[in-house]
């Protein structure tokens, strides 16, 4: 009798092969290229372009905070988080061009994954097409590269709509939280 009661028991995570978690069909392997895609783009070549006079500010603010230096928020340069973050690639990869515009490459491409949450009230379709127009648009992929705070303020406000979403449709407080 003990044998049968453990026989029927479902295995373990860590005893499930890992062909088994990885089950791809069309459409997920469809938005694996497009998020993969929308890495190429948002990863390649960042640093050859010479900075603009909004990015040499916003790259050497971050810079004096990393090292140290005399870093004081203005309100003028946008909000705190762009030199907070971008200082945090600053210590984790070093100082350079690409680097600091590594942070709101990341947050572009975080910005193409994100409908993926919106799965459930754009379908299938809706979101593979969301998440192409969002990688192959001119616009978002210049902000996306550029040291801005706009690839930021993005995809909080998507972060937002998504906890909207989701809290009007599964009344859970977490989503109120976020």
């Amino acid at each position: 009798m003990q044998e049968t009661q453990v026989s029927k028991k479902r295995p373990s995570f860590l005893d499930r092969p890992v062909s088994a978690l990885l089950r791809l069909d069309w459409w997920t392997l469809l938005y694996l290229v497009i998020i993969a895609v929308a890495v190429g783009t948002r990863l390649w070549n960042l640093a050859p372009r010479a900075y603009s006079h909004d990015e040499s500010i916003h790259a050497w603010e971050a810079w004096k905070l990393v090292t140290g230096q005399s870093y004081r928020h203005n309100p003028i340069y946008h909000g705190p988080f762009l030199y907070h973050f971008t200082a945090f690639i600053f210590l984790l990869f070093g100082h350079s061009d690409y680097t600091g515009r590594l942070s709101p490459a990341l947050f572009g491409i975080a910005l193409v994954v994100l409908p993926i949450f919106l799965r459930k009230w754009l379908g299938r379709k809706g979101t593979l097409v969301a998440m192409l127009l969002m990688t192959i648009s001119p616009v978002m992929m210049h902000r996306s590269r550029f040291l801005r705070h706009d690839p930021f303020v993005a995809v909080w406000a998507f972060v937002l709509l998504i906890a909207i979403l989701k809290y009007l449709d599964e009344k859970k407080d977490r989503y109120l939280y976020l």
